[in-house]
């Protein structure tokens, strides 16, 4: 297969290092007011899509963002940040982007049989883990068992990842700090439906079982608004349409019904849509409506859906099926989709609370039809996002 165009490989370790300008900056303020330790870690804090406008602010804030020092800061505060990791049309393999640079990283290859490849999978994150959820051939027994890949982003190695304790497909998930959340879908045979849920641990490696949903449903979209993982639409055992969604507060271990929380924004009698496409930036929830082609918001005191804009060069005749549609930082990302002007690409939507402004901007092209399979975004520690990663050649 021809190389991913745009693609850079991974590091084979995290680059750490930097220039000089270690030496302390005598009779001299970083910033007026503040002792100078207090102003190094103000500054690295600062999101290192500004790094490039602080080097230019004086010589010793120059010296200190390229310093040893300043990047030790930056892990000991443990500051990440989030890049979608994604398998489009066109490649087997999975790529990690870099939103800063906008460069494309194709991961360590997965070390997964054909079946794995060929089958339909989930994902989603946990920690610094990308956990992929699909189907394994057996080779004692010759049979299809369910299966994990758990990759890990620190080291850039797969592991087979433990079992669910109940094995799922098409169900929701989200990613809660070091946890990944799964609740619903259905076994691999599409029956029964299932209302059962748990959590990854991705400290200790270990699934824990939590109290069941309220109503079974597959095809379901799962977040985090509030602390509480919320499962959203899906289908029932009789496959209909379900527009509630429910919410599990792991301060309180119990599940909450909202009826009528998703309208669907499509037609069942015509239409199979995608499994609900939807996003939470600042504790606000947002979606993409495929089929209308548009952003929208949901009102949490209303429980009504608000349509913003119009989402830029989208086919909605993919009823949802092949986009991303993912929270990265404090921006929405669209995904590839079918995109008959200018070819496929990552469209960016940032809002401002204060006056409800919307602007978009082009992130990046991708290749192939931009068909996005899977798509999960995930918290890398800043010294693999500060590394410097060499270009990537043919396969």
């Amino acid at each position: 297969m021809a190389e991913d165009p745009l693609a850079l490989h991974e590091p084979n370790e995290p680059a750490v290092g930097g220039g000089g300008g270690d030496e302390a900056v005598i009779g001299k303020e970083f910033i007026s007011g503040l002792p100078n330790d207090i102003a190094k870690l103000c500054l690295a804090r600062v999101p290192r899509a500004w790094h490039w406008c602080c080097r230019m602010v004086s010589k010793a804030w120059r010296d200190e963002v390229g310093s040893k020092s300043f990047r030790a800061k930056r892990i000991e505060l443990g500051i990440s940040e989030d890049w979608p990791f994604m398998v489009l049309s066109g490649s087997r393999h999975w790529h990690k982007f870099d939103p800063i640079r906008g460069h494309w990283l194709r991961i360590t290859d997965m070390p997964a049989d054909e079946t794995f490849f060929n089958m339909d999978k989930e994902c989603f994150g946990a920690g610094h883990k990308l956990m992929v959820v699909g189907c394994h051939l057996d080779a004692d027994s010759l049979r299809i068992v369910p299966w994990i890949w758990s990759y890990n982003i620190p080291t850039f190695t797969w592991v087979v990842a433990p079992s669910m304790t109940t094995s799922r497909c098409l169900f929701a998930s989200a990613t809660f700090g070091d946890y990944g959340y799964v609740a619903g879908g259905s076994e691999h045979q599409g029956r029964p439906v299932l209302r059962t849920a748990e959590r990854y641990n991705s400290i200790t490696n270990r699934w824990e079982v939590l109290p069941d949903m309220i109503m079974e449903r597959k095809e379901c979209s799962g977040f985090i608004m509030e602390g509480c993982f919320c499962v959203i639409g899906g289908i029932d055992e009789k496959d209909m349409a379900l527009t509630s969604g429910e919410f599990y507060d792991p301060r309180i271990g119990a599940w909450t019904l909202v009826p009528n929380q998703w309208p669907g924004f499509s037609q069942w009698a015509t239409e199979h849509p995608a499994p609900p496409l939807v996003a939470v930036v600042a504790n606000q929830l947002y979606a993409l409506d495929a089929f209308n082609n548009h952003l929208k918001k949901y009102d949490k005191a209303t429980n009504l859906w608000v349509s913003l804009d119009m989402v830029p060069h989208r086919s909605p005749q993919s009823s949802g099926w092949g986009l991303g549609f993912k929270a990265v930082g404090q921006e929405l990302w669209v995904i590839g989709g079918r995109n008959p002007h200018g070819g496929p690409r990552i469209d960016a939507c940032t809002i401002d609370t204060a006056t409800g402004s919307i602007s978009w901007r082009v992130v990046a092209f991708t290749w192939g039809s931009g068909f996005c399979y899977n798509c999960a975004v995930i918290k890398v520690p800043c010294q693999l996002c500060d590394a410097e990663d060499a270009p990537m050649r043919g396969d």
